[in-house]
């Protein structure tokens, strides 16, 4: 990465996060990356979730912020675009996100099944090689 590139990466991060230091007991830090990785998730996105999660279970009000739907042991990172698209098509049908993204999902797997019976690939869209 160039020096122009550092700095404006610099500045966006100064304008869009605010820093917290974390420190851990020597060891500790590959134990939580690998936890972190184990699911799907980046270390930052791991320790954003856990602080919203143990947020929220404490009381504090404060709504969990929507990083992705965690449920048995398996994290899903979404990219910004598809999060906030995912928050209005569920605001619009008065669902909370993880009832939208539980419905989309169960929705998908049923149309794939059926796109599957009839020899057709669900993500390319052609036609399913006949296994020898």
């Amino acid at each position: 990465m160039g020096r122009t590139s550092s700095i404006v990466k610099d500045r966006y991060n100064a304008k869009a996060y605010d820093e917290i230091k974390v420190r851990v007991d020597k060891g500790h830090k590959g134990e939580i990356q690998a936890h972190a990785a184990a699911l799907g998730e980046s270390l930052n996105g791991f320790i954003g979730r856990a602080i919203d999660e143990a947020m929220e279970r404490d009381g504090s009000g404060a709504p969990v912020k929507a990083r992705g739907v965690v449920r048995a042991g398996v994290g899903v990172s979404l990219v910004p675009k598809t999060l906030e698209t995912a928050k209005r098509a569920a605001e619009a049908t008065g669902e909370t996100l993880e009832q939208f993204m539980e419905r989309a999902v169960v929705t998908q797997a049923e149309r794939d099944h059926n796109s599957l019976r009839l020899g057709i690939n669900p993500a390319a869209g052609g036609k399913l090689e006949k296994e020898a």
